[in-house]
This record gives structure tokens, sequence and C-alpha cells, in this order.
């Protein structure tokens, strides 16, 4: 996996690094502390995520994100900032930005959220993504980064997982939900899938860690 980090402070770049390189097998890191930086990074090679920390003013960051897609095209970016800022997040949500982290996240949050991105799920702030939703429906102007987040915040897939959770059986949940023991196989597939988990512990835990169980 390659990715990119943008961030003034060294030591913040740094820290994002290790984190990865603790997860992820073989990732390759290019750091950036300014935008040029970063263009350049992606001159020499594609990305998989891009992650961004906000530290300018909106306008400013607005710009660096138009930059960004220009040359990265479809490359998942996830911003780092203050989730408590709901215009910012907003307006990374308008600009098609796939992940929005709170600097308070922890570290299992951010790998979480990562491995989502990566498999074409978004993340955002579980106290905000209801509003922003809401907005995005009520306005009728981003339907498609509402659809991807539909592929795992799904009425049932969530009743099933908060089963799975309890340990129960795909048999006892069937009974509970009313459906086939098979459909509820599917349901536990496509939550892997979305989720990246290699099991339902895993899934589980995935979800736990995004709070959207």
């Amino acid at each position: 996996m390659h990715a990119l980090i943008i961030d003034k402070f060294e030591i913040c770049r740094q820290g994002f690094k290790v984190a990865l390189e603790a997860f992820f097998d073989d990732v390759i890191i290019c750091e950036a502390g300014t935008i040029d930086e970063a263009l350049a990074c992606l001159n020499k090679h594609a990305s998989d995520v891009v992650i961004l920390t906000m530290e300018t003013a909106r306008g400013e960051i607005s710009h660096m994100l138009s930059r960004l897609q220009e040359n990265a095209f479809n490359t998942p970016i996830v911003i780092v900032g203050e989730a408590e800022n709901f215009e910012s997040v907003k307006e990374a949500f308008q600009f098609g930005v796939r992940g929005f982290l709170d600097r308070s996240n922890s570290k299992n949050v951010m790998i979480a959220a990562i491995q989502l991105v990566l498999a074409g799920g978004q993340y955002f702030p579980p106290e905000i993504q209801f509003s922003l939703l809401r907005e995005d429906t009520e306005n009728n102007q981003i339907s498609k980064n509402n659809e991807e987040k539909e592929k795992y915040l799904t009425r049932r897939q969530l009743e099933v997982l908060r089963r799975v959770a309890l340990g129960k059986s795909n048999k006892m949940i069937a009974q509970d939900l009313g459906i086939a023991p098979g459909t509820v196989k599917v349901h536990i597939s496509n939550l892997m899938r979305d989720l990246q988990a290699k099991n339902r512990t895993q899934a589980v835990s995935i979800a736990s860690a995004l709070q959207i169980l």
C-alpha cells in the first residue's frame, strides 16, 4: 500500500507513519509538509490513500483539496481535524473527501477508518454523520456519497452485526429477525467485505472502533 501523509509538522507525520507501518504490511509512505511537496510525491508514484491534516483556514483547505483532486484523481482523501467544527466537516464531505478523523480519535479508530476507506466506504464522526446525511438528502447535492455510506450503515446490516456482537449464531439471528439463515450469512459476508474484516470477531471489533454499532 502507498500512503501520502500531509502535515506541516514532522513529528505529526511521523506519528501517522508509525501507526500505519505497525498495522499494514509493506506500506510505502511519502511525507509532505506542503501542498507542493504533496503534489511532487503524487507525481513520483500513485497513492492508495491521502491523509491530510486540516491546519489552515476554510478557503485554503478548499484550494488544497481542489489541487489534490486534480492530481490524485480518485485517490481517497482522509482529513484529520476538529470534528466539533461542523462547517469544516461539511465542507470536506461536499468535496467528496472519504473520511474525517477527529484529532482526539485513537490509533485504533484511525486504522479502522482507513481500512473502511480503502474498502470503498466512508468514515465521518458518528456524532455528526446523521446531520451530514440529513443535509445531503435535503439538498440532494451529493447522493453518491450517501449511497456509499449506506454500504455499511444499512439498518438490516446493523441489526445483524449487533446480534453477532452478542455471540448469536446465524440460526439465532435468523429467528430474531424473521429471515432465512442463508440471508444472515449473506449480510455477514457483505459486512466483512465492507469493513475489510477477516472474520466475525474482527468485523465487530472494527465496527466498535468506528462507533457504528
